[in-house]
């Protein structure tokens, strides 16, 4: 089905400092000229046939289809934050601005910064939710495929020429800050709102409630707090593993009841295997039956070497005597 066009939220004569004719070209031609392509592309895709066709004509295709539904959905985020009066948000999109920029002015140094580096050539800057990193990002982009992975646009500047030539010639930097001028806040706030409520698609803690992250056990015990770390990797793991994390003792997974009762009952037990999956969670909800407070270190040791935390060799003979 052809993706259709989306009106602009704004009256273009309105707008201040930014010209109706350099609006309306924008608009049609840049706009709704990826919106043309998309469709015919899709429409060709459609007709291929994708037993035969040869690998050209598919990589082709696909790529020329990814850049023109990434300029499509970029001018309609810059179109769609336009038509205000600038100034400084409000509620809780200035509060994100705070938290992950330090401040509104923070953050709008950075943006006008980026869009007018890109002065002379092309691209987009972008501010960005991002479900995985959990924050608003600013982001380069340096043409309509380019972006921040999994992030949801809240805000495109766009700094190809076509966007500021006829009204401004070279002066970039002029254009940069006629659009700040006419930023719509509440329509931002509201594209805000709907990107924050995306999931997150990755780094989700799948130990489930009771597991720890490798990054809060590395700084427990890289400041001496109290907390004990077992490894509970089963005899066959460790026959093809190297090392342990720095400070652990290994403890047999099947043999709970011949060791638990020698933990400690006033610090957290942290119990770890290779990925964090059902040998951790097994042990860690046995001792907690034992009123033990115990967790599961989240994506095991694995998640531990990605983080580039202390390692330390696995003694020989890890399992005689534990």
């Amino acid at each position: 089905m052809p993706h259709t066009v989306t009106p602009l939220p704004f009256k273009p004569p309105r707008l201040q400092g930014l010209s109706e004719r350099l609006l309306a070209s924008h608009y049609e031609n840049n706009y709704g000229g990826a919106l043309r392509r998309l469709n015919a592309i899709e429409r060709r895709l459609g007709e291929l046939d994708w037993g035969s066709a040869p690998v050209f004509e598919i990589n082709g295709l696909k790529r020329e289809e990814l850049i023109a539904a990434g300029s499509v959905i970029l001018h309609e985020v810059y179109f769609d934050g336009l038509g205000g009066e600038g100034g400084d948000p409000a509620g809780d999109l200035a509060a994100a601005l705070e938290r992950d920029f330090g401040s509104v002015g923070r953050w709008r140094t950075e943006f006008t910064a980026m869009s007018k580096a890109l002065a002379g050539g092309s691209g987009w800057v972008v501010l960005a939710w991002s479900p995985r990193l959990g924050r608003l990002v600013n982001h380069w982009a340096a043409d309509h495929a380019h972006g921040l992975a999994g992030g949801v646009p809240v805000l495109a500047l766009d700094m190809y020429e076509h966007s500021y030539h006829l009204d401004f010639g070279a002066r970039a930097g002029d254009y940069v800050d006629a659009v700040m001028r006419n930023l719509h806040w509440e329509r931002l706030g509201r594209r805000h709102q709907a990107a924050v409520s995306t999931p997150a698609a990755s780094g989700e803690n799948h130990g489930g409630s009771d597991a720890i992250a490798p990054e809060r056990v590395r700084d427990m015990l890289a400041s001496g707090e109290p907390v004990t770390v077992l490894d509970v990797r089963k005899p066959e793991d460790l026959t093809r593993a190297a090392d342990r994390i720095a400070g652990s003792s290994w403890r047999d997974p099947e043999a709970i009841a011949s060791w638990a009762e020698a933990l400690p009952h006033d610090r957290p037990i942290v119990a770890y295997c290779v990925y964090g999956f059902q040998v951790s969670g097994d042990v860690a909800a046995a001792l907690r039956r034992r009123g033990l407070n115990a967790r599961v270190l989240a994506g095991g040791i694995a998640a531990w070497h990605a983080i580039g935390a202390p390692a330390a060799p696995l003694p020989p003979n890890v399992t005689q005597g534990a």
